[in-house]
């Protein structure tokens, strides 16, 4: 093994983090190549915990928080203490999703004397100012101003100072690398990273689905339901299908990540008579939900192409070709090329009816669906597991980091 870096990654995310990008790429890869990877984040565990959660990456700096107003201010000061502990021989400094408080961790690295990389898996200034351009009324006027505020201030910090300034930018897809090199992005100091799995650690399947699914062919969708992201398109699907196979069923896992948008695609079901067809489970833990998923014949990842989504590398459509089943989705750009060169699945138009005939052809020919979740698990093992990008990782941030000067005595008697 090469000799170990040591590497702060200060993120966006509290500890212990569900995504598996900080999870298993920042917890678990990297290390397993030689990288100590220290965390600094807030901390999920109320402040009379005896001890805080592990994290197998290396140290963990974390500040546990229970309010907003502590989780704000807690964020504040974590990244002022980036000030501290960047001066403890780390190699680099990855800040993570964190476009205004960013420019805190760039200083520290820049006093500090070593290298510093932005981490960026989301267009976050987008979707702030998305979110403060809604007028539907499920945003109030003053979270509407807070949100145009944070979203221009981290506009402005990533365009002006992140992006320009990083030693090395990390994105989550080639579109996102193109969209910013029509803006801020001038230099080639930048990679992709997309989303991907841990394929050696993925659950059995549940023993069972829920029983209301029991004996019936059934589509899953795995994800966040805010509005934005169309998934009412699923609904209005199931209900296609269910007309002509009245034994379909559609399991939705997850739940909206805005608060205002919590409980309305429920709603959406009863109001347009498809809610005989669709079960609703909530959100639940990782790892239950892709064992629940596995009992599913064919999984669903509607993406619909927008500024905060046509940069993204989605994980639905990585997560179900690793659970062995054939995809469904649309042409976002990222999902569209996995579920394609791996041959998992089909690209459809992103309409409701679209993506009902395919799920009927789909459970229509269960051999071709079968071949297809076998030729996808075999190409996500090959190339989007975290192993895998986890090398490439290194790779770069071992080209940062300047080699060390041979001492005086190291010199005595070198050749010349």
């Amino acid at each position: 093994m090469n000799p170990s870096l040591r590497i702060l990654l200060a993120t966006a995310e509290p500890h212990p983090c569900a995504r598996p990008d900080v999870r298993v790429l920042f917890g678990q890869s990297l290390p397993a190549l030689g990288v100590q990877v220290d965390l600094l984040a807030l901390g999920e565990t109320p402040t009379d915990c005896a001890s805080p959660p592990p994290w197998p990456g290396g140290v963990a700096f974390l500040r546990p928080v229970r309010t907003r107003m502590q989780r704000l201010l807690g964020d504040l000061l974590q990244q002022l203490s980036l000030f501290r502990l960047c001066t403890r021989g780390y190699d680099a400094l990855v800040v993570r999703d964190k476009p205004v408080l960013g420019i805190v961790g760039l200083a520290a690295a820049r006093v500090a004397g070593i290298r510093f990389c932005y981490w960026m898996s989301y267009p976050l200034p987008e979707q702030y100012l998305w979110l403060a351009g809604r007028r539907d009324g499920s945003v109030g006027v003053v979270r509407r101003v807070w949100l145009w505020l944070r979203g221009m201030a981290a506009r402005f910090c990533l365009e002006h100072l992140l992006v320009p300034h990083a030693d090395w930018l990390f994105v989550q897809s080639d579109a996102m690398a193109a969209a910013l090199r029509r803006g801020p992005l001038k230099h080639d100091r930048v990679s992709a990273v997309p989303m991907g799995v841990d394929a050696a650690a993925m659950p059995p399947a549940a023993s069972a689905l829920p029983p209301p699914l029991q004996d019936h062919p059934t589509a899953v969708y795995l994800g966040t339901l805010d509005r934005y992201r169309c998934p009412e398109i699923m609904v209005d699907s199931a209900a296609r299908v269910g007309r002509v196979m009245p034994d379909f069923r559609l399991m939705i896992i997850g739940e909206a990540d805005e608060p205002s948008d919590r409980g309305w695609l429920r709603r959406h079901a009863v109001e347009t008579g498809a809610a005989r067809w669709v079960h609703f489970t909530g959100r639940l833990p990782f790892d239950q939900a892709l064992a629940l998923a596995q009992c599913a014949q064919v999984g669903l990842s509607p993406v619909p192409r927008s500024p905060l989504t046509e940069v993204g590398s989605p994980t639905k459509a990585v997560e179900y070709l690793a659970c062995g089943l054939p995809v469904i989705c649309n042409d976002q750009p990222d999902q569209a090329w996995v579920v394609e060169q791996s041959g998992g699945g089909r690209v459809v138009a992103l309409n409701a009816q679209a993506f009902a005939d395919a799920i009927i052809a789909t459970l229509s020919d269960p051999l071709a669906a079968q071949a297809q979740a076998q030729a996808g698990r075999r190409w996500v093992q090959a190339h989007r597991d975290y192993g895998v990008l986890a090398s490439g990782v290194e790779a770069r941030l071992r080209a940062l980091v300047p080699s060390p000067e041979p001492s005086p005595r190291s010199r005595i008697g070198a050749p010349t």
